[in-house]
């Protein structure tokens, strides 16, 4: 896997991790890619073992998937 899709495959679990209203079209906006790119991320994201929740049309990485207490100290950053 390519250093770019990697840091995009990253981006968007961490759009996941703190999304309330980010539809499919909104993260491939974001990142900048195509929605279809964005639900084969999600998809990636399951088969490593993530927990992808869908409401509505809205898509969330599910906090109790196994990995995610690994991620999440990686979502969160300090503004300086």
């Amino acid at each position: 896997m390519d250093q770019p899709k990697v840091d995009r495959i990253l981006r968007v679990m961490k759009l996941l991790t703190e999304n309330n209203t980010y539809t499919i079209s909104d993260i491939a906006s974001r990142i900048h890619t195509s929605d279809r790119t964005v639900y084969r991320y999600i998809d990636t994201s399951r088969e490593a073992g993530f927990i992808v929740k869908k409401e509505g049309k809205i898509y969330r990485l599910d906090k109790n998937s196994p990995h995610f207490k690994d991620i999440n100290p990686l979502c969160i950053y300090k503004k300086k």
